[in-house]
C-alpha cells in the first residue's frame, strides 16, 4: 500500500493554497485562521507505506533547550566522508520527489532542526530527557546511515496508554510518556534506546518501505537491529562496552522470542508469511495480507525479532563496519521506494558474493 496523491487543497473557510515543503507538504496555518480551520488534507510526494499516516488531536506546549541544548549540531561532516557519500555512484532510482539524498548541503547536516512537544505536566521530564538526548541520537544516525531523509523532526509525548513505546512518521516521532525519565538518572537506555530506534525508521520504514503488507520486517527488523548500533555511537561507547551491551539486548530478545514461539500459534510465527507469493497483486491491483485480521497477530515481535536476528547473524559473518557500510549503500539505492525482501538479498549477495553459500 502507498500514498500515491501528488496535491491536495487545504480548505478553510477563507481558501487559501499550500505551500510544498520537502517530501512532504503542507501550510502551518495564522493564529487567525486557526481558529476557522474546517479540514486539513495531507498530500505527500514520495511512496511510503499508508501505515505512515498519523494524526494527533491534544493539547501540548513546546520543551525549550534550558541551557541551550547540545552544540554541534548542525557542523559540517568530514569531507572526505561527504565525498565517499557522494561518489558512491549509486544514483537515485525513484520518481519525481524533493529528494535530500541529492543535495550536497544535506550530506553536512548531522542534526536537522528539531522540536519536542509534550503536555504540560511532563514538560519538564521532556526537556531534560528527550530535549538533551535527541541532537545526540541524530548526529549518531546520520554518522551510522548518511544524509537524513527528512528535513526537520518533531517529537510528541502521548500519553501511556498509547499502544506502542513509539511511532515513527514523516517529520514527527510519537513518543510514550512511558520511556520518559528525570533526566537525572544514569541509565537513559530505555529513552535513548527508543529514540534511535523510531529515528533508524526515518531510512527503513520511511524512506524505504514495505511493498508488501507482511513484509513487516524490512522495517522493524531492520529498525530493531540498528537501534542497538545507533545508540552505541550515542553513547560514544570503546568498542568491548558496545559488544556487551549488544549481547545482553541480544540474550534479552532471545529469551522473548523463545517466549513467544512456545505460546504462539506456528503460522504467526513465520517471517514473510506469503511465501513465494510476497508481492503478488490481483488485477485490480490489490494484495492479501495474510493473518491481518488475527488479533493474536497485533500483540507478536516476530518481525520485530527475527528480522533483528537474521541482520545480527549477517553482521557477525561479513563484519559489522562492512555490513553498515552496506546498509549506506542500499539506502542511496532503494531510498524513495517500496520493497521486497529479494530486493534486499540480490543485493546483499552482489555485495558480498561469498553469502551465497547460505542460498
Amino acid at each position: 500500500m502507498q500514498f500515491d496523491i501528488h496535491c491536495l487543497s487545504t480548505r478553510w473557510k477563507n481558501p487559501t493554497s499550500p505551500t510544498r515543503t520537502e517530501s512532504l507538504g503542507y501550510r502551518t496555518p495564522s493564529a487567525a485562521e486557526v481558529s476557522c480551520l474546517l479540514i486539513w488534507d495531507y498530500y505527500v510526494t514520495m511512496p511510503m507505506p499508508a501505515s505512515t499516516f498519523t494524526l494527533a488531536v491534544g493539547r501540548w506546549r513546546r520543551a525549550t533547550a534550558d541551557p541551550p541544548a547540545a552544540s554541534g549540531g548542525g557542523g559540517a561532516s568530514p569531507a572526505s566522508e561527504r565525498a565517499a557519500a557522494v561518489d558512491d555512484g549509486v544514483c537515485c532510482s525513484h520518481g519525481d520527489y524533493p529528494c535530500r539524498f541529492n543535495e550536497r548541503l544535506a550530506w553536512t547536516q548531522r542534526v536537522v532542526p528539531h522540536r519536542v512537544f509534550a503536555p504540560a505536566c511532563l514538560l519538564r521530564k521532556a526537556q531534560l530527557g528527550v530535549l538533551a538526548l535527541l541532537p545526540r541520537c541524530l548526529e549518531a544516525a546520520h554518522a551510522v546511515l548518511g544524509v537524513h531523509p527528512f528535513p526537520r523532526l518533531d517529537v510528541l509525548i502521548v500519553p501511556a496508554g498509547f499502544s506502542s513505546l513509539g511511532m515513527a512518521s514523516p517529520h514527527i516521532i510519537f513518543l510514550s510518556q512511558s520511556v520518559l525519565d528525570d533526566g537525572g538518572g544514569a541509565d537513559r537506555s530505555l529513552l535513548g534506546s527508543r529514540l534511535c530506534h523510531e529515528l533508524a525508521h526515518s531510512w527503513f520504514g520511511l524512506a524505504i518501505g514495505a511493498r508488501d503488507w507482511s513484509e513487516e520486517w524490512i522495517s522493524e527488523g531492520f529498525a530493531t537491529y540498528l537501534e542497538d548500533v545507533i545508540w552505541a555511537h550515542a553513547q560514544q561507547l570503546h568498542p568491548v562496552e558496545m559488544e556487551e551491551q549488544c549481547q545482553m539486548k541480544a540474550l534479552l530478545r532471545w529469551r522473548r522470542l523463545s517466549d513467544e514461539l512456545q505460546h504462539s500459534q506456528e503460522e504467526l510465527q513465520i517471517l514473510r508469511p506469503n511465501m513465494e507469493k510476497t508481492g503478488e497483486v490481483s488485477a485490480c491491483g490489490s494484495s492479501l495480507v495474510k493473518h491481518a485480521l488475527n488479533p493474536d497477530k497485533t500483540f507478536m515481535q516476530v518481525h520485530y525479532l527475527k528480522g533483528y536476528f537474521l541482520l545480527t547473524f549477517l553482521a557477525s559473518e561479513v563484519g559489522e563496519r562492512a555490513f553498515v557500510r552496506f546498509f549506506r549503500l542500499f539506502v542511496m539505492k532503494y531510498h524513495g521506494r517500496l520493497i521486497l525482501s529479494q530486493d534486499f538479498l540480490q543485493m546483499l549477495l552482489s555485495t558480498f558474493p561469498d553469502m551465497a553459500r547460505y542460498v
